[in-house]
């Protein structure tokens, strides 16, 4: 039985624990959703480390390419054989293979189609029906024979007659016609990512997703099958290409890889000028604007074979047209390696004034980022004047030919960011579009204050109004590309994400720190292929921090923030007594300004961890003074949605 001193002492905590109740009864937060007793990521294996890094036992396989293709710019017609070596590096016999086949996304029957993620651009435009004319699959070599295949959409499944054993190898040939996809578009987001560029003096072709490409197997999903339907970009394995590329003679043709023999398919005076502009440290034009009509400029003959080899890279692709300009120079990178930087567009493209600057801008941007993350892999970066709006290959850049001014220094150092997002480190994007856009768009960022002076400073700033990032129509960043609605493509997986990072390197981890583990991430897969948790594990080791609240409420879930001063005790003879309540899903540090009534300030920070076992935090000043204003951060540095409650004046 309770003494009655101790009955009062019990009504009046319950009193108090009822007020905070109240108070708390209209907040959605939840310490324990962010603040998990048991951890949120899967256990790491002997393939992936708990520690975010690859495992002794992590394995990938391998494809190789040799491809022998011919355009006939006629008909706008690509023939090709594609022999593909396919190395069975996994631990598991495989008694069937799958390749992607993304040209079928353009025949009218396609899933992308009839989702209508794929559109017409003219619906009354006769249009010719799209995708791969597959003409026969063989075993190369010494093993002769028919390998049966089907074709599902997208995909094509070959049978093994025998099972190729783990450590075994494969080579088969896949022979293939295509017409060349006009009139589409991607329903929502971006045009197609091959086009037709029609030009005074030709077309501009850019080449892409035009030869049966290996689908990934890992430990993962097993075989990654996901149709191609137009949003979800690319999932590929890493090898070695070799490519010839046989165009009537007329056509100047540049691609990911080098040129094996430019004496065979450049007149004397174009090879002296090549051979100049790999040394040069200034623009060497190898085709003038004056030489795009003169006949005089290409070789006397029908056709030419262009030559390529393009070693451990995931994709390859090229591009062509009789209506080149073509320039080029060399320049060392960090470590002293020497790359060429070559720009191909129209006489259109140079009279708009932009072009002119395409190699000042490939030097820039492949320099910054060699030297502050990664080294450029390529001995070479083409930047091509397309009807793509922006599109990236390994070595290669579409962007359009009509950009100028600031859009076009911001599509040309995006494209070419790619490199290091998906093209070092291989990450699904057909699934997380995000580990590749929205990576980029954060180093873009960062890049474009660095260049020039701020020549472009405006473009770093978030495009969309911090707000809409955090709209709570938004579905999770995870979300798999294909099942966004267009409007939510660019803002969320672009945009929240590199937004995101830039919060979690300069507020929360600092920039040494962030830098750091950003890229041990970049080094430990580059050439192999993570998932989300590999790279939020990576981080949090990497950084010393268990950041699942970050990534609960910015990449797995839609969170929001609002911190709220619920109250502001506060007297001339004391210190101010200060209840912040956090009101939505999400959790930040705190951050808190302090005017007393004597006009000083006091600035306070909190970490996250106030937010651990409740929704509620109070705290005192340190000054005895009366408060004329409290704001929680002044400075607008964290995403809260609801500015109006973050401020607080005494009455007097």
């Amino acid at each position: 039985m309770l003494r009655p001193l101790q009955n009062i002492k019990l009504i009046i905590v319950s009193l108090c624990l009822l007020a905070t109740d109240i108070s708390s009864a209209q907040t959605k937060y939840r310490p324990s959703d962010l603040f998990p007793a048991q951890p949120l990521l899967p256990p790491g294996n002997s393939y992936r480390t708990a520690t975010g890094e690859p495992g002794p036992a992590y394995w990938q396989n391998k494809a190789d390419y040799v491809i022998n293709v011919a355009l006939d710019d006629k008909t706008n017609v690509i023939t090709g054989t594609a022999t593909i070596t396919y190395t069975n590096n996994s631990p598991k016999a495989l008694s069937a293979l799958w390749l992607q086949l993304e040209q079928n996304v353009f025949k009218k029957d396609s899933r992308g189609i009839q989702s209508k993620l794929f559109l017409y651009q003219d619906p009354e435009k006769t249009t010719p029906d799209g995708g791969y004319q597959v003409e026969g699959v063989q075993l190369a070599g010494n093993k002769a024979g028919n390998i049966k295949y089907h074709i599902y959409d997208t995909r094509m499944q070959l049978e093994l007659a025998q099972p190729l054993l783990s450590g075994q190898a494969i080579s088969f040939s896949i022979r293939y016609r295509y017409n060349f996809p006009v009139n589409y578009k991607n329903a929502d987001f971006l045009v197609n990512r091959t086009d037709i560029l029609p030009t005074k003096n030709g077309n501009i072709y850019a080449v892409a997703q035009w030869y049966p490409r290996m689908c990934v197997l890992d430990d993962v999903e097993g075989w990654n099958t996901l149709p191609y339907l137009g949003n979800g970009e690319f999932y590929l394995e890493y090898g070695n290409f070799r490519v010839n590329i046989t165009v009537p003679s007329g056509l100047i043709v540049e691609s990911s890889g080098d040129l094996l023999n430019p004496e065979e398919v450049l007149t004397s005076a174009a090879l002296k000028r090549w051979q100049a502009a790999k040394q040069s440290d200034v623009p060497v034009q190898i085709r003038t604007a004056k030489e795009v009509t003169d006949p005089s400029s290409r070789p006397a003959k029908a056709t030419c074979t262009w030559k390529f080899k393009l070693d451990n890279a995931r994709d390859f692709a090229w591009t062509a047209s009789r209506s080149f300009i073509w320039e080029a120079e060399s320049f060392k990178l960090a470590d002293g390696k020497r790359v060429m930087g070559s720009s191909v567009y129209p006489v259109e493209s140079e009279k708009q004034g932009s072009w002119k600057r395409s190699s000042e801008y490939i030097k820039f941007t492949l320099q910054h980022f060699s030297e502050n993350w990664f080294p450029y892999p390529y001995n070479k970066a083409v930047n091509v004047a397309s009807n793509l709006d922006g599109m990236e290959y390994p070595g290669m850049v579409f962007c359009s030919a009509k950009d100028t001014g600031n859009m076009y220094f911001a599509v040309v150092n995006h494209e070419l960011g790619h490199t290091w997002f998906p093209m070092v480190v291989g990450s699904n994007e057909r699934k997380y579009a995000w580990m590749d856009e929205g990576f980029n768009m954060f180093i873009d960022k960062m890049a474009t204050k660095a260049f020039n002076k701020g020549e472009f400073i405006g473009y770093v700033e978030i495009d969309s109004p911090l707000d809409s990032l955090f709209a709570e129509k938004l579905l999770p960043i995870v979300t798999r590309p294909d099942a966004l609605p267009g409007n939510q493509v660019y803002p969320l997986q672009y945009q929240k994400v590199a937004y995101s990072l830039a919060l979690l390197r300069n507020q929360i981890l600092g920039p040494e720190r962030f830098d750091r583990a950003f890229r041990k991430y970049i080094r430990d897969w580059a050439y192999k292929h993570p998932t989300p948790w590999d790279f939020f594990r990576s981080m949090d080791s990497s950084a010393g921090e268990d950041l699942t609240w970050f990534w609960k409420s910015m990449f797995l879930e839609n969170y929001r923030l609002d911190q709220k001063i619920v109250k502001v005790e506060s007297s001339a003879g004391s210190q101010p007594i200060i209840t912040v309540e956090n009101m939505d899903k999400a959790a930040m540090p705190l951050v808190v300004e302090i005017n007393y009534a004597d006009g000083s300030k006091e600035h306070r920070e909190f970490p996250v961890e106030i937010w651990e076992y409740s929704s509620v935090y109070t705290f005192t000043g340190d000054k005895k003074a009366a408060v004329a204003k409290v704001t929680i951060d002044p400075d607008k540095i964290y995403p809260d949605v609801d500015r109006s409650n973050n401020g607080y004046e005494v009455k007097r």
